[in-house]
């Protein structure tokens, strides 16, 4: 998850829709959490990326989409920990609900990673092109 988070910053640092100038520097607020990095601070794998306008649209959308889809399966993940904690704390609760209710959570948390794995897949292999997958890469390493 740390690594999609990263890469959103990746196109904050490149998105001229996420960029407000000002007579000093120009800042970017990244696409989570809004915080704001100045341009300068960016490790040099991550200005090496250089996205056109195309992508940085299709980045943009595509994370947008992401995290439009992520906040209701981390909302339901979330919920069948609440259920699957209050099943096991029941003293009437049964080994086959306890079950059902650790099924429930691993489809719910399945759901989510595939999610995340399909995010990754459409930026590095249908947005970015091959030589910009390696300096992307590097980018998230150095923003660790």
């Amino acid at each position: 998850m740390k690594k999609l988070t990263k890469l959103a910053v990746i196109a904050a640092f490149v998105t001229p829709a996420f960029a407000q100038a000002n007579s000093e520097a120009e800042l970017t607020v990244s696409m989570v959490d809004s915080i704001v990095y100045a341009k300068a601070d960016a490790p040099d794998s991550c200005k090496q990326v250089n996205l056109t306008d195309a992508q940085q649209v299709s980045l943009r959308d595509a994370f947008f989409d992401f995290n439009s889809a992520k906040k209701p399966l981390k909302r339901d993940v979330k919920s069948s920990l609440r259920n699957m904690k209050r099943v096991f704390s029941s003293s009437t609760s049964t080994r086959e609900d306890a079950v059902a209710s650790q099924t429930d959570v691993g489809a719910k948390m399945t759901a989510l990673g595939k999610l995340m794995g399909d995010f990754q897949l459409k930026v590095f292999f249908d947005i970015l092109t091959p030589e910009q997958r390696d300096p992307a890469m590097r980018c998230l390493e150095d923003l660790k």
